[in-house]
């Protein structure tokens, strides 16, 4: 096949674990982009969290943000939304009731297009500040959760156990407005059922007029899952669990071992890092 459009998770993925852009990542996407190959970035991050890692790769592509729950364009300095679809406000009241009663050590972060919304600053607010170079509000969440704000995504962080615990109770729950799934074992991320990496790859290839076939997917976790699967080409980092990689067409070496490039490279041809 030949490769028109390449889908990326970020964190795990095209960054190593200092969360940072390799020399070889760099080129291979500048080889891309020299091929007419677009390179579209497809994160559980906020949008703030993206645009320096798109501007550092000197992209002009949409960003999807929130695991697919707002894609959105750069244009100058400001961000111009293409989809969004939030969490229901009584599912969003619903979720932080139950969360804060029962897993009072679990931090609870609302994310609302741009903004980062915290009830105080601890240990794990202060590690995903310097992760993504954001800095949260702090606020009376229950009030805000009250009013009509879209809530495109809940993150909830804190030791495995505690976050083992909280995924059983929510799927035990039985919330049908939303998902939840796990970006590593400490992070759970809940969003709207109808939001998935793979519902925003077909959004934007019948934007670029292209068929899923015309694209490669690339990731590391099981939120990747949907489009490494259903891409023409699905690729799995080797950090990635197994049940991802047993459903990727291709797995290549670690975010740590250029991974990314490695697959880029050979997938497209390039023949740039031999």
């Amino acid at each position: 096949m030949t490769v028109k459009i390449v889908f990326s998770d970020i964190d795990g993925t095209l960054l190593d674990d200092k969360h940072q852009l390799t020399k070889e990542t760099k080129k291979v996407v500048q080889a891309l982009k020299k091929q007419k190959v677009e390179t579209v970035l497809v994160s559980a991050r906020p949008p703030k969290a993206m645009t320096s890692i798109a501007n550092e790769l000197v992209l002009d592509t949409p960003l999807v943000c929130f695991n697919g729950a707002l894609i959105t364009q750069v244009q100058g300095n400001q961000l111009t939304d293409l989809f969004s679809v939030s969490i229901e406000r009584l599912d969003s009241l619903m979720l932080y009731q139950m969360i804060a009663s029962k897993f009072p050590n679990v931090s609870i972060n609302l994310y609302s297009s741009e903004r980062w919304l915290v009830e105080e600053m601890g240990s794990w607010e202060t590690q995903e500040m310097e992760i993504t170079g954001m800095k949260p509000e702090i606020i009376a969440m229950p009030l805000f959760l009250k009013e009509y704000h879209p809530i495109h995504k809940i993150l909830c962080m804190g030791n495995e156990q505690e976050i083992a615990g909280l995924e059983s109770a929510l799927l035990s729950a039985n919330i049908s407005g939303v998902t939840c799934h796990l970006s590593k074992p400490t992070y759970l991320e809940i969003v709207n059922k109808e939001v998935s990496k793979l519902a925003a790859l077909k959004f934007l290839c019948q934007d670029y007029q292209l068929s899923l076939n015309d694209a490669v997917a690339i990731g590391d976790n099981y939120n990747d899952l949907p489009m490494i699967e259903h891409a023409g080409i699905g690729i799995a980092m080797g950090n990635a669990p197994t049940a991802v990689k047993e459903l990727a067409d291709i797995t290549t070496t670690s975010n740590c071992e250029n991974g990314f490039s490695q697959a880029l490279a050979k997938v497209c041809g390039l023949g740039i890092l031999e």
